[in-house]
C-alpha cells in the first residue's frame, strides 16, 4: 500500500514536471541538441553496407561527443565511487565506456524504417532539461524515449537516458553494485567483471 501511493505520488510529480513548467531558451536549445543527435545517429548508423568495425567507430564518436560519460560513469558507482582509488576510477572510466560502445552498438544494427521524433522539451533546473521523443516503428507501438540534458556554457551533454520510464543509468548502477556485493564489496570486483566482459567481446 505504501509503495503504491509512492508510485502515485511519483507519477504525479512527473506529470506535474513535464506538463506544468513553461518552455524557455534553454530547454528549447537541449531540445535542438536531441534533434540533431537522434538525426545524426540513425543517418550515421543506419547506413546500410558499413562494417561491424566501421558502425562500431561512429556509435563511440557519437556517445563521447553527445554524453557526459565521467558524469554517468561516477553515478553508475553509486557510494562506491567514494571508496575507488584514485588508479580504479581511471580504469573504470575506461572500461565503462567500452562496455556501453559494446551494449549499445548491437541495438543500432537495424534501424531502417524507423523514425526518431522529439516531441516536446521542458526545464528541470537552470542548467538541466527533459526532452521527450520517441521511435516510431512500423506496425508496433511507438517507443517512447527521454533524454535528460545538461546545459553548461551553450554545451549540452546527455546524462540519463529513459527508455519506457526505466532510467537506463539507474538501471546500469543497481547492476554494477549487485555485482560489486558478490563480489566481497570491493570496487576491484566490478572492475574485474567489466575487463572479462569487455575483453570477451
Amino acid at each position: 500500500m505504501l509503495r503504491s501511493s509512492f508510485m502515485v505520488l511519483g507519477a504525479i510529480a512527473l506529470i506535474v514536471l513535464v506538463y506544468g513548467a513553461p518552455v524557455n531558451a534553454a530547454a528549447r536549445d537541449a531540445e535542438g541538441f536531441i534533434r540533431d543527435t537522434g538525426n545524426k545517429a540513425f543517418a550515421s548508423l543506419s547506413e546500410e553496407g558499413i562494417s561491424k568495425v566501421e558502425r562500431t567507430k561512429r556509435f563511440k564518436e557519437l556517445l563521447e561527443e553527445a554524453f557526459d560519460l565521467p558524469r554517468i560513469a561516477r553515478f553508475t558507482l553509486g557510494r562506491y565511487w567514494r571508496v575507488a582509488t584514485d588508479t580504479e576510477k581511471r580504469e573504470y572510466i575506461g572500461l565503462f565506456e567500452k562496455f556501453i560502445i559494446q551494449a549499445y552498438t548491437k541495438r543500432f544494427q537495424d534501424l531502417s524504417g524507423k523514425k526518431f521524433h522529439v516531441l516536446q522539451s521542458r526545464d528541470v533546473s537552470a542548467t538541466r532539461a527533459l526532452v521527450l521523443t520517441e521511435i516510431v516503428i512500423p506496425n508496433q507501438p511507438a517507443i517512447k524515449i527521454n533524454w535528460r540534458v545538461r546545459s553548461k556554457d551553450d554545451k549540452h551533454k546527455i546524462t540519463d537516458v529513459m527508455v519506457e520510464g526505466i532510467s537506463m543509468s539507474v538501471t546500469q548502477r543497481d547492476e554494477f553494485v549487485s555485482v560489486i556485493r558478490q563480489t566481497g564489496g570491493k570496487v576491484a570486483g566490478l572492475i574485474k567483471a567489466l575487463r572479462k566482459k569487455t575483453s570477451s567481446n
